[in-house]
């Protein structure tokens, strides 16, 4: 039977807010929202301490946000998710993890226990409720703060020291899950040198011909124009991490590739999203053509690696035999949504590896 340890972090009776459990071996360690990060690490100050040599001093840091659980890669030897190395994780209830190798690193399970509530001070508005066009919008925020941040060589760690906004909290917005509170909008906008409001600008485009919208219910062009380039900005910064990668027999390439390849996926929802609703707006299209090309040669790239992953090979393969995803689907014998699903690494079912495994190997090209 597992031994259930509670962090010292005393969990209040008025906080109701989840608890995240680590299991380890046959060790639970229970940890309360409100007891703030927990680390994962070789030894002390780790609250969760594995006595091992595949497992650095500091190796992964967890906070929780408005109920989510975020972990952030502090390793040399890796946190990995499915067999792919992972710099962020999103922890939900049943994941399993593995620490310094993908598959004979130390396994981790994390249960989740309880509901939450919100905290005033966690600097994030809930996001729960959100329909997926005010996602869309915040991703948008989200991206082109990221790129700033990143034109400025400014860190995640280093915002978080100068407490403008914690990790966990800047990764959330940045991937478009939580929208952060008007007075960290402020702080992170000074830091971004960046004029006041323009976080939520960016979130609202900036709607400068209301009548024209509210009678075609889409798009103007002067929002398309705003969303193009603070999506290009983001794109570039992107583009700019491409060429820094190394080749892809390099240990490192793929999980290098695989946060890239995530953040283009993210890119080109917003723009296909921009240009289904906006018309006389060449630029808006343009831009989304721009991202296509760079995810579909980073995927090719990446599947070229020792290590590619089962959906890089995937999308490999079916552009080689120019077949579409539905196309792909029939073949196989499974849903689209698996294909999309697996292309974009997402946890399979063992039959769906299997059939893609087998449809891999049937057609023409490299196999592995």
């Amino acid at each position: 039977m597992e031994n259930a340890r509670l962090d010292h972090g005393a969990l209040s009776t008025a906080d109701h807010r989840s608890t995240l459990v680590i299991h380890v071996g046959a060790e639970a360690y229970a940890f309360p929202a409100a007891g703030g990060p927990v680390v994962i690490g070789r030894e002390h100050p780790a609250q969760v301490q594995i006595p091992h040599g595949g497992i650095s001093k500091s190796h992964l840091r967890i906070e929780e946000h408005n109920g989510h659980w975020t972990g952030i890669d502090q390793s040399s030897n890796g946190v990995f998710v499915n067999g792919q190395r992972r710099s962020t994780i999103d922890i939900t209830d049943g994941l399993t993890i593995h620490l310094g190798h993908p598959e004979q690193g130390i396994a981790v399970r994390f249960t989740i226990d309880g509901a939450h509530i919100d905290d005033p001070d966690v600097g994030l508005d809930e996001t729960s409720e959100r329909d997926a066009e005010e996602t869309a919008n915040i991703t948008r925020a989200g991206q082109a703060v990221a790129a700033r941040r990143e034109e400025l060589r400014i860190s995640q760690r280093k915002l978080a020291q100068d407490k403008v906004i914690n990790a966990g909290a800047l990764i959330a917005f940045e991937k478009g899950r939580s929208w952060p509170r008007a007075s960290t909008r402020a702080r992170l906008e000074q830091v971004l040198q960046w004029p006041p409001g323009t976080i939520e600008r960016l979130r609202d485009r900036v709607d400068e011909e209301p009548d024209r919208a509210e009678m075609t219910g889409g798009t103007t062009t002067i929002e398309a124009r705003f969303m193009a380039e603070a999506v290009e900005v983001a794109l570039g910064t992107i583009n700019s991490t491409i060429a820094d990668l190394p080749e892809p027999s390099d240990p490192d390439f793929n999980y290098r590739a695989a946060g890239i390849l995530a953040d283009l996926r993210k890119l080109e929802t917003v723009a296909a999203k921009a240009a289904k609703s906006t018309t006389g707006a060449p630029n808006v299209v343009l831009v989304l053509s721009q991202i296509r090309h760079a995810y579909r040669e980073l995927m090719l790239r990446a599947a070229e690696a020792p290590n590619a992953t089962l959906g890089q090979r995937l999308f490999a393969a079916r552009h080689r035999a120019d077949l579409s995803i539905d196309e792909t689907a029939t073949a196989a014998g499974v849903t689209p949504e698996v294909i999309a699903a697996a292309e974009a690494d997402a946890a399979l079912a063992e039959r769906h590896v299997g059939a893609i495994e087998h449809l891999i190997s049937a057609l023409p090209g490299p196999r592995r």
